[in-house]
């Protein structure tokens, strides 16, 4: 049985505004087509940790119609613990497929430059997006304290008056509002001046697929790629390509980075033909070509936006979280894993304080816990996709020569070794002492 957690001091009413709705178009991904759900997994997350201690939890959802999309995501060891925890997965959960490590191989002639290993900090994770949301769902509706609102799109906000107000005019007020809401955030303006609110293209943008096991089981090559618990990538110029089974193995997630012209906004809907992706990587291997075979006539292209740190993270008793606060580009997989350390945090700070007044604490100690590594992870993301996309031949060589080396020596390199070095962390210890620091210059009503 799961163990309960200890309960807070003080239970608040949080409202979790969650992600902004999905258009229509955008349902299929890859080869999957679904109409079960679409929800965002930082919002679920908060919404699970702060009812498990106490806390009334209103979850506001724009999604009327529930939408199974996505793609593969990546699990750090921790991360999967903490869902573990928490109950959201089980111990083993096969959805979950743990990966022994990760073979990177040259881009135009497949050959094999290194086989990375876990560390001991644990094994890097894949789950699908949609198998995460579902029991993410599943165990909120567990919990009778979480009301979930769907068709509940946030519009607006009055910070100071702690009210949301929903676009079919209802107005839900709580002790604590917990902005949610992804990278196209209806409320983040509202506590970032304009600037960090604005995307600047990367120049690079995202192929992504799924390719169902059996369209596979013809082709040797293509079959050991969704049977291992290997992910595989592929460095090349200016681009690259990461496979990993997700769906115990059932599935194989497909991810091509590519150069984009930067034109035309954000969004999630953007397709493109499949003749377009062929041309993209023509001079890449042929394993490659295989996997570009087999996906559909259209494939979903997701430009890749960076956005600035955010310079606050709360505003009165209104906090950003997960996307909404610092959207992360996927070089590192560290978006989810970010998300949850702010669940920790926040849920951390709530549970310790001990009378309504110390809020502004805990909101203040939530953001000094999180803002500089946070910050650090997104300027290391940023600085990631140089390792993988050298686009001069000798220097490919040279890193791939280096990678050997480090392999040889039993250690990892470039950006293995940088993912690994952001996956030891206790948000929950940091959150703490954020906290205490701010409690000596606090009267006993919590003002400084």
């Amino acid at each position: 049985m799961l163990p309960e957690p200890q309960k807070c001091s003080v239970p608040f009413r949080v409202i979790v505004v969650g992600t902004e709705r999905v258009p229509r178009q955008s349902i299929t991904i890859g080869m999957q087509c679904s109409n079960q759900l679409y929800l965002g997994l930082g919002g679920l997350s908060v919404a699970i940790s702060l009812a498990r201690r106490g806390h009334q939890v209103v979850v506001l959802e724009s999604t009327v119609e529930l939408l199974a999309i996505g793609a593969g995501v990546a699990l750090p060891p921790l991360t999967r613990r903490w869902f573990e925890s928490e109950g959201v997965l089980d111990l083993d959960d096969p959805t979950c497929v743990s990966l022994d490590g990760t073979e990177i191989a040259r881009w135009d002639t497949d050959d094999l430059v290194v086989r990375t290993t876990a560390n001991p900090v644990g094994k890097l994770n894949a789950i699908h997006h949609g198998d995460l949301q579902l029991a993410l769902l599943s165990r909120a509706q567990q919990l009778e304290n979480i009301e979930i609102r769907f068709g509940a799109r946030a519009v607006d906000i009055n910070i100071e008056d702690n009210v949301v107000l929903v676009a079919t005019g209802d107005r839900v007020v709580g002790d604590l509002i917990i902005a949610a809401d992804g990278v196209k955030s209806t409320i983040k303006h509202k506590i970032c001046p304009p600037e960090a609110c604005q995307a600047e293209s990367t120049g690079e943008a995202a192929y992504r697929l799924t390719i169902p096991r059996q369209l596979l089981e013809n082709d040797d090559d293509l079959l050991s790629l969704v049977q291992c618990s290997w992910s595989h990538r592929w460095d090349g110029p200016g681009s690259h390509v990461v496979v990993y089974p997700v769906r115990n193995h059932q599935l194989l997630n497909v991810v091509l980075i590519h150069p984009d012209d930067g034109e035309g906004k954000e969004s999630w809907t953007t397709v493109t033909e499949k003749h377009h992706v062929v041309t993209a990587f023509r001079a890449w291997n042929s394993r490659i070509h295989k996997l570009i075979d087999l996906a559909p006539a259209e494939v979903p292209n997701f430009r890749l936006f960076l956005y600035p740190p955010s310079p606050v993270w709360t505003k009165g008793s209104t906090i950003l979280l997960g996307d909404a606060c610092h959207a992360m580009l996927p070089y590192l997989g560290q978006g989810v894993a970010q998300a949850v350390e702010d669940t920790i945090a926040i849920t951390t700070v709530l549970s310790i304080i001990e009378n309504k007044a110390q809020l502004p604490l805990a909101t203040r100690a939530y953001e000094l816990s999180r803002k500089e590594r946070v910050d650090r992870i997104q300027a290391a993301s940023y600085q990631a996709r140089q390792h993988l996309h050298l686009k001069d031949e000798k220097a490919q060589k040279a890193r791939d020569m280096q990678r050997m080396a480090a392999a040889e020596s039993q250690q990892n390199s470039d950006v293995v070794k940088m993912q690994h070095a952001y996956w030891i962390w206790d948000a929950a210890e940091a959150a703490r002492n954020a906290l205490s620091d701010l409690m000596p210059t606090a009267d006993a009503n919590g003002h400084q």
